[in-house]
């Protein structure tokens, strides 16, 4: 049993230890200096699963629910800035962060610097009864300073415990805190606080918002999010960073082609061509990042003795990923890029809501309702007509049609009921992972392809190179080919009639366009 207490500001600690051994047995232990950093990542991973890690000068620790109980901890090799699940050793520490963090980087957060005292009380029999910690912490990040004092319990000596609580009390020493203090104050002085960003997309509209208050207020989020995840591509932290900066360009063009009529022609065009080149200059960096993430699961693919010829193919990727990133960061530093931003953001905050367009003044529910009841019945139309025979570009423009339809119900999922929305955007899920997996195998097996061509025989390396891709051709061609098989079950989940029902009932009120023909909508 303990207690720890934040000391009072005005609290002189020298005459409170003065005092604490003129009332007790005490014996003092020398001063113990330490450092903690603690981690997570920059989304909040550990956090959002009850976990808190720190590193010390020995080790990680990993605490779980009750942040006095360690769950893990793992020797600390080196102090690095940041670090990723698989840089630890295979054991329980790494068993229990890995499925949480996946591919993110763990980063420090805050760094606590502690000065303790550990002061022993004794009986008159000189039998160690309880222990008090008395410490001074500075947070490095804003050289922010207090005091703490923890009282710790010898088992079976419960009552000198309650009088050495009752001690402290007279001292308004009262304001009881958890150890996770120095973090949580930390975390608030940086400016940030847990749960204070997430890869998804989240805003509360109301059905009466205009269009176009609807619309600003979706493009400054979507600004945001690019703004926020900024700074972590230039420094290359992980792979996520330039992941959710690429999202939010994407809904933001989603949102610019499928919601018309609602900002002025001139911003709406400028603005599609700004956040196509900013998609295209993103683009080659994501895709590396993509096939280095496979690199586990190509080498899974193969039989072991084909394996080692992937090592040239990787290490090349690696080589070209690190040229495009360094184009990229030159790019997002240039002053396109930053007039690009300024401009939008200027928009979005100044003039945008003053000009007049078709549907600007519309209650932002009746446009919405046409978007999504019109694309859904197009990929209900597509989507029925294809058949084991259709072309693979057929299956490829539906993944688009399916992509624009969950960028606009995650943009206005708060308009509807809840438990709605969530069935629907499932539903829509399930086929998009299908239609996503087909056109990653599709991209993967061209990219090969493209490579294979390339490589000239002349070398034993090359020619075992040329083993293993075209080993792992073969295995990519016939998983594209079960995606295949698979789409006719996945399609017709999404097309299920308790499915038709939810899209009729949320999406077609109001809406003036014929339901499809044998549908469950209204005739």
């Amino acid at each position: 049993m303990s207690i720890l207490w934040v000391l009072p500001e005005t609290l002189e600690t020298e005459p409170l230890v003065a005092d604490l051994k003129d009332s007790f047995f005490v014996e003092s232990e020398p001063v113990a200096r330490s450092t903690k950093t603690w981690f997570d990542t920059f989304d909040w991973r550990l956090y959002k699963n009850n976990f808190y890690l720190y590193a010390d000068e020995e080790a990680w620790h990993l605490f779980r629910g009750k942040p006095d109980i360690e769950a893990a901890s793992h020797p600390l090799d080196d102090k690095i800035r940041r670090v990723f699940a698989w840089d630890f050793s295979t054991g329980r520490f790494r068993l229990l962060i890995e499925p949480v963090i996946e591919m993110r980087s763990l980063m420090p957060l805050v760094t606590l610097e502690s000065s303790t005292i550990c002061l022993r009380i004794l009986n008159k029999d000189d039998k160690t009864v309880a222990f008090v910690f008395l410490a001074e912490h500075v947070l490095r990040e804003i050289r922010g300073v207090y005091s703490s004092v923890k009282l710790q319990c010898v088992r079976g000596y419960e009552r000198q415990f309650r009088k050495m609580t009752r001690f402290f009390s007279q001292y308004g020493i009262t304001e009881q805190t958890s150890v996770q203090y120095p973090f949580e104050e930390g975390i608030k002085a940086g400016g940030r606080k847990p749960l204070d960003y997430s890869s998804r997309f989240m805003i509360r509209l109301k059905p009466e918002m205009s269009a176009r208050q609807a619309m600003v207020l979706v493009y400054r989020e979507l600004l945001e999010a690019m703004l926020k995840n900024e700074s972590g591509v230039i420094e290359d932290i992980d792979s996520e960073f330039l992941h959710d900066f690429r999202v939010a360009i994407r809904r933001t063009r989603s949102g610019l082609g499928q919601i018309k009529n609602v900002l002025p022609a001139e911003i709406t065009e400028n603005a599609k061509k700004d956040f196509a080149w900013l998609g295209s200059i993103t683009g080659p960096t994501r895709d590396l990042d993509v096939y280095l993430f496979y690199e586990q699961n190509y080498r899974a693919r193969l039989p072991e003795r084909l394996q080692e010829g992937l090592d040239t193919f990787f290490a090349d990727l690696r080589l070209k990923r690190k040229d495009k990133q360094e184009k990229l960061v030159a790019q997002l530093k240039s002053q396109q890029y930053r007039e690009i931003i300024a401009g939008w953001q200027g928009y979005l905050n100044g003039d945008a809501g003053k000009e007049s367009t078709i549907n600007a003044d519309r209650p932002i529910i009746e446009p919405v309702r046409e978007i999504i009841y019109r694309t859904y019945r197009k990929i209900m139309k597509d989507g029925t007509a294809i058949t084991p025979s259709s072309p693979d570009d057929n299956l490829h423009r539906l993944r688009i049609q399916c992509k624009k339809l969950r960028y606009i119900l995650e943009f206005f999922t708060s308009l509807f009921p809840e438990n709605d929305m969530k069935r629907v955007i499932k539903h829509l899920k399930r086929l998009q992972n299908n239609l996503g997996d087909f056109n990653d195998l599709s991209v993967q097996q061209e990219m090969l392809r493209n490579y294979l061509a390339d490589i000239k025989p002349s070398s034993r390396k090359n020619q075992e190179l040329s083993v293993s891709l075209g080993g792992l051709l073969t295995n990519l061609y016939h998983e594209q080919h079960r995606m295949r098989d698979a789409f006719a079950s996945r399609f017709s989940e999404f097309s299920a009639s308790k499915n038709a029902i939810l899209y009729t009932t949320l999406f077609y009120k109001k809406v003036r366009i014929k339901p499809l023909q044998g549908s469950m909508g209204p005739k």
